[in-house]
């Protein structure tokens, strides 16, 4: 491919590593209040324009760069459902127990509960990947003939984060016990979702 194709790639590569830099900066600095949009650019050297380009509010911003974008790969296939959700369980806990995560989450939480526009936004793009990411589990799991249909994404996934992602607020020694709790997810999965005889 020719230089002339790519050249505009480098310098958005370096915009983005200088941006998220500055939210992981300000963030241990300011705490999640003081990581406004404005700060964000003038510490990374940018234009407000070019955080706006990626992200409508901060707190797409901030969820986007301390937790995930809406772009997830796909889900480990251990080959069981128990499996499967304790990989996604350890993913969660090493998200949410970053310093960044610990001092993102209560100001998310708040602005999430004060705005339901903003919830709603949250809901609709980055919680969809997060449902999207659960149901191609029990999809798999449904294949495999562990689990029967008709097993909530969005229920798996609030099992999973409540306990896990919100733990190290509360206690920021624990790490929340991810393994346990996705075991726990799964045997009550396959009890009240058992699989259909096959005939």
């Amino acid at each position: 491919m020719s230089a002339s194709l790519t050249s505009g790639r480098p310098r958005e590569a370096r915009i983005d590593a200088a941006i998220q830099e500055a939210i992981h900066e300000l963030l241990a600095r300011e705490g999640y209040a003081g990581t406004t949009i404005e700060r964000v650019a003038a510490q990374a050297g940018v234009g407000r324009g070019a955080v706006y380009r990626r992200w409508r509010s901060k707190a797409e911003m901030v969820f986007a760069v301390v937790v995930h974008s809406a772009d997830l790969p796909n889900p480990v296939d251990s080959g069981t459902l128990e499996g499967d959700l304790v990989a996604l369980a350890e993913r969660i806990a090493d998200l949410a127990g970053t310093d960044q995560a610990r001092a993102a989450f209560p100001g998310l939480a708040a602005e999430m509960g004060a705005d339901p526009e903003l919830a709603s936004t949250l809901g609709d793009g980055l919680f969809a990947a997060e449902r999207h990411y659960v149901a191609l589990i029990l999809e798999r799991a449904c294949g495999r003939g562990e689990l029967g249909p008709g097993a909530d994404p969005e229920l798996v996934r609030r099992l999973l984060v409540g306990p896990i992602a919100f733990t190290p607020l509360c206690a920021p020694r624990e790490r929340g016990q991810p393994s346990a709790v996705a075991r726990l997810v799964s045997a009550g999965l396959i009890a009240t979702h058992p699989p259909e005889k096959r005939r």
